[in-house]
């Protein structure tokens, strides 16, 4: 009996694993310009949805993302920017 429960619950926690290294993680960070200057308003989105956020008024932004997923850093007068998220620090 012991064995066959056993047996009935590793297939449920290995599903229940996969879903742990499935999270989203929000990433931060700051957009600046050429010079070192922070550009307020620079849109960023996840290449392929509609998750996306803007940055403040020093730059800043955060958002959350799937490992391996792109942002894509929009301003006006400035050239498209697409980033890979392939790797995430824990704090």
């Amino acid at each position: 009996m012991k064995q066959k429960l056993t047996w009935m619950l590793t297939p449920l926690l290995v599903f229940f694993m996969t879903f742990s290294f499935a999270q989203e993680k929000t990433v931060t960070g700051v957009v600046t310009d050429q010079s070192g200057l922070p550009l307020p308003g620079v849109s960023v989105v996840v290449v392929g949805t509609t998750n996306g956020s803007q940055t403040d008024f020093d730059g800043n932004y955060a958002i959350n993302v799937n490992q391996g997923e792109k942002l894509r850093f929009s301003y006006l007068g400035q050239k498209n920017s697409d980033d890979e998220c392939w790797s995430f620090q824990y704090h």
